[in-house]
């Protein structure tokens, strides 16, 4: 029967099939109890605000929502999750869902993961005083670092944390001794263990991540040689004055790039240019309400005049400009930004400023939770004997990670 439970488990996408495993008599004078139904949740979004509930306190200018968890990606509908009333909510999905287990003459399935996860959220516990005590063995910088995650979905945004956190502490050992790695262990797991780490480093590092906007594809109309015309029409612009000539030289380096497309179309200096065609960036305005948002690429080098015809960058502020590295910079010419108005406790926790959330040029702070949350109890037949009816009641503590917000991170 234990390998018929572990089967049921995997189904939910939370553990690979375990080839082995272990089952310890300990006392079979312990009869067992009736299985209650209270407590059960039904979706992915039930189990996070019963099992967390100081996470959603009342009276807030806010309201939290799940946007992705180890049951359901991004944006998906996750209310049948646990439809068949297996899932219980549990603060501590091992040590509460031990004791009551005891209490209930309840059989007990464990995971090395479970354990584990438990060990790495007493470990952020520890770190919430001792973080500056330990801040020489991970890192020699004062304060946070900003580390930023830009991938192609949420999930893989998370995933990158546990990477991009290793490249920057002196711990070579850090990423392998957090990931679980065991035969029990999942692709889930690994994101567990992920925010984990994160919560862990939280105190040497901010985090911020979001989802890669771009061109899947790039196709250009025409024949080359329509391009290389169009790059030649850019000389008669000086005959209308020296603004429109420095927009010539402004325009000539996207056009050369427009023509060479044709010449070089899978080259990664192809690519580059056409990946840099937008870019996004915050403004910071204090006391000015909600943070404006600022574009740049060399999109934004085909806006040279106000619709008052005066120049969008002055000449003295163009002379006085030195690049960042959000700016794009083709042969020498910058291209300037402008304002998006005017084109458009057995778990831990860790912030997570969204970027481009929830809309392009926006950003929402919200919070990674990972550990171990909830307990899956089922009743099963103990017995393979006909007409001998015993049962049991079995109970396994659960792990995941949640990504709910928006949320108030101060």
């Amino acid at each position: 029967m234990l390998l018929e439970i572990l089967l049921l488990f995997g189904h939910y996408g939370r553990v690979p099939f375990a080839a082995a495993s272990i089952t310890v008599p300990v006392d079979p004078d312990v009869d067992p109890l009736p299985l209650s139904i209270a407590g059960t949740v039904t979706s992915a979004s039930e189990l996070l605000r019963q099992s967390c509930p100081e996470e959603f306190p009342p009276h807030t200018p806010y309201s939290p929502e799940l946007l992705m968890s180890s049951f359901a990606d991004f944006g998906a509908d996750n209310q049948d999750a646990f439809a068949n009333g297996t899932i219980y909510e549990s603060s501590d999905s091992l040590v509460r869902g031990a004791i009551e287990a005891w209490g209930q003459h309840q059989s007990l399935i464990l995971r090395p993961d479970e354990v584990w996860f438990e060990i790495l959220a007493q470990l952020n516990f520890y770190m919430t005083a001792h973080a500056e005590d330990v801040r020489h063995l991970f890192v020699d910088h004062e304060g946070k670092e900003e580390i930023q995650v830009w991938r192609l979905s949420w999930r893989d945004v998370i995933a990158a944390f546990g990477g991009e956190i290793q490249k920057r502490v002196k711990t070579e050992w850090l990423l392998d001794w957090i990931m679980p790695g065991f035969t029990t262990s999942s692709d889930n797991d690994g994101l567990t263990a992920t925010v984990l780490m994160m919560g862990l480093m939280q105190h040497y590092f901010e985090f911020s991540g979001g989802i890669i906007c771009g061109l899947p594809e790039v196709t250009l109309l025409g024949e080359r040689d329509d391009w290389v015309k169009l790059l030649e029409k850019l000389d008669r612009l000086k005959e209308w004055g020296e603004e429109p000539a420095d927009y010539a030289e402004r325009l000539r380096p996207i056009l050369t790039r427009f023509v060479g497309t044709w010449d070089a179309p899978d080259s990664d200096e192809t690519k580059d240019f056409w990946k840099n065609i937008v870019r996004s960036q915050r403004l910071v305005s204090c006391g000015a309400g909600p943070a404006d948002y600022s574009i740049s690429g060399w999109i934004t080098g085909f806006l040279h005049w106000t619709v008052e015809g005066n120049l969008r960058i002055s000449r003295e502020a163009e002379e006085e400009f030195v690049p960042s590295d959000g700016d794009v910079v083709l042969d020498g010419v910058p291209y300037f930004s402008t304002p998006l108005d005017d084109v458009p406790v057995g778990y831990a926790k860790a912030p997570l400023k969204m970027l481009d959330y929830p809309r392009q040029g926006g950003d929402s702070m919200a919070y990674l939770l990972a550990g171990n949350v909830g307990v899956r109890r089922l009743a099963v037949a103990s017995s393979d004997t006909p007409g001998l009816e015993q049962w049991k009641v079995t109970a396994q503590p659960m792990s995941a990670w949640f990504l709910f917000g928006p949320v108030n991170a101060s």
